[in-house]
């Protein structure tokens, strides 16, 4: 499984006790009375199996449902639904429409979305000035995985000035969250004196921090530092 398709469905997952603490037949009637918040947690319900039989056709009806009400947080998980082929044949073109229509009404998870097919050239042509665009406007919001894309588009200079102090500001705020790529190449900036002085202890702490993380990367950079 693609990674892409394990975010979002990790994401999903998460919501399921929220959604199960519903009563099922009061969220239906709601549902089927046009709330389109209940018919996201309906679809969830569908695209998780949680009080039901895991149905992701059902799920995409669902979401669609409130999608074509304008609902962003819908039109967001049904771009997901397309973006991985859930329930419906994979489709990155309408992937990328329904991110689009999401992240224009501020869904982080959508704008977060838009920087990557614009990254990797996914239902739309490649534009790493448009990805970091939208990962900035992510990034703005607290999205680590966001934060720590800009700060590698900062520090390879790809759709932005190379700026090496802003990677650092970028990949510090990821670290803080916990991301194990983000504090691996905090110690990758340490250690080379990149957008901060040279400091190994730091370039340890930092790798130390991944590599107990399981990221296998920054084991192997402790391991040539200790050296």
């Amino acid at each position: 499984m693609k990674r892409s398709a394990v975010i979002v469905l990790s994401v999903m997952v998460c919501l399921a006790s929220a959604v199960a603490q519903d009563d099922l037949q009061a969220l239906r009637d709601k549902a089927n009375a046009g709330d389109p918040a209940s018919q996201v947690k309906i679809g969830m319900m569908y695209a998780i199996g949680q009080g039901v039989s895991r149905d992701s056709q059902e799920a995409v009806a669902w979401f669609r449902k409130a999608a074509d009400q304008g609902y962003a947080d819908a039109q967001y998980r049904l771009g997901a639904m397309y973006d991985v082929g859930h329930g419906l044949p994979q489709d990155s073109a309408a992937a990328f429409k329904w991110y689009s229509l999401a992240a224009k009404q501020g869904n982080a998870d959508a704008e977060f979305r838009m920087g990557q097919m614009y990254d990797q050239g996914r239902g739309v042509r490649k534009d790493l000035v448009q990805a970091a665009k939208w990962y900035d406007v992510a990034a703005q919001k607290g999205r680590p995985e966001a934060q720590y894309r800009l700060g590698e588009m900062y520090e390879q200079g790809h759709g932005v000035k190379q700026d090496y102090s802003v990677a650092m500001k970028w990949y510090s705020k990821s670290a803080a969250q916990g991301r194990p790529e983000a504090e691996y190449k905090l110690g990758y900036m340490y250690e080379d004196g990149l957008g901060v002085p040279k400091n190994t202890a730091e370039a340890k702490k930092w790798y130390k921090l991944a590599s107990d993380k399981g990221y296998a990367t920054a084991h192997q950079a402790l391991i040539a530092l200790e050296k």
